[in-house]
């Protein structure tokens, strides 16, 4: 019995061993080189598309990259991370029209899109459904056999649209959307705001902002209630400032945030949106003050304030408030950049000012 006990928990301890040193190979190729290399070694591209500031992304690194099973799966890959906000990503990540973070792509060996997800995925679900992308199992191409054979079923209609909206492919998924709409005229299937707010996404993505404001709007009228309701506002808050309309999309942008006024994630929302849009500053700042003082001066909320200064031209505040930043993650090479951006643009001015 004592042999058999030790046999059990030598075998535990190397199974922690192995999840503990799994390391994934991350490509430090370009993109190019990357496609080159998958179409000469047959092999499926994995692409995390992600920003510093994601906590989402941030639980991948920690929980899901470190697992055995996902290290061998990646590895079987060419496999890479993209920081959707800093070149020479930030063309990859318009290329693929990323909106969220994170976004896991998928490519096959011709270097097409073959599957996407969007969100955080523990070890066994991201094994799942990226190995089944990786086994040629393409999402797309499996929903579009199925609709061949049953373009009725409102579900499968929906859920096929989606996928293309969330590709930026309205050509496809408007008629998708339309005719589910056509299924379930008086919305016995509830899904109507997930619907509209589909159809938003497919012209927000494809740039066609006048018709995406439209269907945002059906949303943030008449679905308050629903799941949608805020990323629709949200969206429709974007929207409008691609239309030139900044003042209404500061209004939009505070309509849902003006209820969390204790809520530091709010808050900061609400001041990052303004402050990388430089729009709205005035209401940005005290958002983002009382935003840092809620979360006890969190890392990631100094830096949209941070950032609010900046684009105000506060440079000296921006800078001393980056540093705080910094000294809260001195390892962090987002928050090194970030200050040294401050330093460069104060410098810049005390220059000019002489």
């Amino acid at each position: 019995m004592k042999f058999k006990t030790a046999i059990l928990a030598a075998a535990a301890l190397a199974t922690l061993t192995a999840a503990a040193s799994a390391e994934v190979n991350w490509s430090k190729e370009s993109y190019d080189q990357m496609l080159q290399r998958a179409s000469a070694e047959k092999k499926y591209v994995f692409i995390d598309f992600f920003t510093t500031w994601c906590g989402p992304c941030k639980m991948l690194d920690e929980n899901v990259y470190p697992d055995a099973a996902a290290e061998k799966l990646l590895n079987g890959m060419i496999a890479a991370k993209f920081d959707a906000e800093k070149d020479p990503w930030i063309a990859s990540a318009k290329e693929y029209r990323i909106r969220a973070y994170p976004t896991l792509l998928v490519l096959g060996p011709d270097g097409k899109e073959v599957g996407r997800y969007i969100g955080y995925l523990p070890a066994d679900q991201f094994v799942e459904v990226i190995g089944g992308f990786a086994a040629g199992k393409s999402q797309m191409a499996a929903l579009q056999e199925q609709l061949a054979k049953n373009p009725d079923d409102f579900d499968l209609v929906v859920n096929t649209a989606v996928l293309h909206a969330e590709a930026g492919r309205a050509t496809d998924a408007m008629p998708l959307f339309e005719h589910a709409l056509q299924l379930d005229p008086k919305n016995d299937r509830g899904r109507f705001a997930e619907i509209y707010h589909g159809m938003g996404e497919a012209n927000y993505v494809a740039e066609r902002y006048t018709d995406a404001k439209k269907y945002y709007g059906v949303v943030v009228r008449d679905y308050t209630d629903s799941d949608y309701y805020d990323d629709a506002a949200r969206r429709l808050a974007a929207t409008e400032f691609k239309l030139g309309n900044k003042d209404a999309a500061v209004a939009m942008y505070w309509k849902i945030t003006e209820p969390h006024q204790d809520d530091a994630k709010s808050l900061n929302g609400f001041a990052w949106f303004c402050s990388q849009r430089k729009i709205g500053l005035d209401q940005a700042l005290p958002a983002a003050l009382k935003a840092v003082e809620l979360s006890d001066r969190d890392p990631g909320i100094l830096d949209t304030l941070a950032e609010v200064y900046f684009a105000m031209g506060d440079y000296d505040n921006a800078l001393k408030i980056g540093q705080e930043g910094l000294s809260k993650s001195p390892d962090d090479q987002y928050f090194k950049d970030q200050v040294e951006k401050y330093k460069k643009a104060k410098e810049e001015a005390d220059h000019a000012a002489r």
